[in-house]
Order: structure tokens, then C-alpha cells, then sequence
């Protein structure tokens, strides 16, 4: 797919997996130090302006926690999933709020759940949380539970 080759072309060795799911779905995982550049790139180049959604998924056996971001390019009709992988003892990463706006929320809830530090982001504070948590990280596959059921 012509996508997939701009984004490697560009990108070279900072593209860890790129393929096509199907039609007009894409999977791109990328260096977490390119994670910023690539999202510049796919907005302002290849023309996927909106976000749809983003979030994380805690890989425990594999010490790894996921953040995807979910785009769609209104021009071409295409869905690309936009995925770095971070150490889960220190999950940081830039914030992409400044390249979508619509990345606001979506950031402030991976960092709430699942601990993801964003750098940069404008108002990483508590979304769905009480404001005093200090429970750890609900989402985590170690967080005890126990507390909480009855």
C-alpha cells in the first residue's frame, strides 16, 4: 500500500510493524522517540485530521504498556492505528494534543488508568478519578480489586 510505503520511506528504522489490516485499515507501531514526528507527518502530509479516540492496554507478562491512537483520514476514507510500545515501570511519552486537539481527554484517562506520563500535555489532571487517588493505576493488570467488591 502506497500509506504504508510513505511511511516507512520517511521513517525508515523507527517503524517497528507497519500492514494492512484489511482495506482502508492500517496498523503502524512506531520508536516512542518518533511517536511525535510520525503524528505530525500523518496529519500535515498524509492527511489524517481527525482522532478518533486513543487509549492503552497493559501487556503485564510482557512488561509493556500500549498507547494506540485511533485516526481517520477524512480525505481517503482510511482508519489508522497509531500504536508505541513503553516500559510499564516508566510509561512516558510526548503528549499529542498540540498536533490533535481531540487528544486532550483521551490522554488524560491513559494517564489516570493506566499511569502513562504525557509530556507536554496541557492539563494532565484527574478526569474520571476522585482528585485525592492514590490507589494506583485501575487499569494495570496487578491492581487489586478486592477493596472494591463487595
Amino acid at each position: 500500500m502506497d500509506l504504508i510505503n510513505r511511511i516507512k520511506d520517511k521513517f525508515k528504522d523507527s517503524i517497528l510493524e507497519a500492514f494492512e489490516l484489511k482495506p482502508k485499515r492500517v496498523v503502524v507501531k512506531v520508536s516512542p522517540s518518533k511517536l511525535k514526528e510520525l503524528a505530525r507527518f500523518l496529519k500535515d502530509d498524509l492527511n489524517f485530521d481527525y482522532l478518533i479516540g486513543a487509549g492503552g492496554i497493559d501487556f503485564k507478562k510482557e512488561n509493556v504498556i500500549q498507547v494506540v491512537y485511533y485516526l481517520f483520514s477524512t480525505t481517503y476514507k482510511t482508519l489508522l492505528m497509531l500504536k508505541v510500545d513503553l516500559p510499564r515501570e516508566n510509561p512516558v511519552i510526548d503528549s499529542l494534543v498540540d498536533v490533535w486537539e481531540a487528544a486532550d481527554y483521551h490522554e488524560r484517562e491513559t494517564w489516570e488508568m493506566l499511569g502513562v506520563n504525557f509530556v507536554g500535555h496541557p492539563n494532565l489532571t484527574r478526569l474520571l478519578l476522585p482528585e485525592d487517588w492514590k490507589e494506583g493505576f485501575p487499569l494495570r493488570k496487578d491492581f487489586d480489586l478486592s477493596p472494591y467488591q463487595r
